[in-house]
C-alpha cells in the first residue's frame, strides 16, 4: 500500500512539473510575439505610413545632405574650370559652433551665375549650389540660419543659406568676370543660428586658385 502511495505521488509530481514547463514555454512564446509586434515599422509604401523615403534633417550640421547620395562618387572629381571665369578654392567651417559667411560683389552691368561646390576630404562632390547675382549688386551667403530679427544690413538683401555641414572639407567658387568674393568664419556656440549682434570670430577666409595649398600654412623664410 505504501509503494502504491509513493507511485501516485510520483505521477502527480511529474504531471505538475510537465504542466509547469509547458505553461512557462507558452508564456515565453507569447511574450516574444508581443515584444516583436510592438516596435514594428509601417512600410514606406503602405497606406498607413509615409509614401516618401524619410529625408535627413538638413538643419543639423552633422546630418548628410541629399547631395551626398546623388553627387559623383569618383574621388578627385574637382570642377572643370569654366573658360573666362576665375576658379578659386577655400575651406568653409560649418559645425554646431561655427559658421561661414561669404560676400559676393557683382560689379558688372549684367547678372551672373556663380557656381559654388563643396567637396569631401578626397575630392568627392558633396555640395552644389548655383547662385544668381544681379547686375551691380551685393549678396551675402551664410552656412547657418539667420536670427529672426537681424540688423538692417543683414535683412536686405536677405542672405542665401549655404549649409555646408561637417561633410564639406573644402569648397570652390567659379567667379565670372566682374564678380568678387570676400568671406570669414565666425563662432556661434550652442545656437546654430547666425546673430551678427552677438557672434564672435570673423576670421578671414583664405582663397587660392590651387587647392593643394589650402591646408599649407605660410612659412616665413630667413633672408
Amino acid at each position: 500500500m505504501k509503494k502504491f502511495s509513493f507511485l501516485i505521488m510520483g505521477i502527480s509530481l511529474g504531471v505538475t512539473l510537465t504542466l509547469a514547463l509547458l505553461w512557462r514555454g507558452l508564456a515565453r512564446e507569447a511574450q516574444a510575439q508581443s515584444g516583436n509586434a510592438t516596435p514594428q515599422a509601417v512600410p514606406l509604401n503602405s497606406d498607413e505610413g509615409a509614401t516618401q523615403p524619410v529625408q535627413p534633417f538638413v538643419a543639423g550640421d552633422e546630418a548628410m545632405q541629399d547631395s551626398l547620395s546623388s553627387g559623383p562618387k569618383a574621388p578627385g572629381a574637382l570642377p572643370t574650370p569654366i573658360p573666362g571665369e576665375n576658379l578659386i578654392y577655400f575651406v568653409p567651417t560649418d559645425n554646431d559652433a561655427t559658421a561661414t559667411v561669404l560676400y559676393l560683389y557683382n560689379t558688372d552691368t549684367v547678372a551672373h551665375i556663380v557656381a559654388l561646390r563643396g567637396f569631401s576630404y578626397n575630392g568627392v562632390l558633396v555640395y552644389s549650389l548655383n547662385i544668381n547675382v544681379s547686375a551691380t549688386s551685393f549678396l551675402r551667403l551664410a552656412s547657418d540660419s539667420i536670427v529672426s530679427a537681424p540688423p538692417p544690413s543683414w535683412a536686405t538683401p536677405a542672405p542665401v543659406i549655404t549649409n555646408f555641414t561637417d561633410f564639406t572639407y573644402f569648397a570652390s567658387l567659379s567667379l565670372p568676370n566682374g564678380v568678387r568674393v570676400e568671406g570669414y568664419t565666425l563662432f556661434n556656440p550652442g545656437t546654430g543660428v547666425v546673430d551678427p549682434r552677438t557672434d564672435q570670430g570673423a576670421i578671414p577666409l583664405k582663397f587660392t586658385t590651387d587647392p593643394a595649398t589650402l591646408f599649407q600654412s605660410a612659412v616665413n623664410k630667413a633672408p
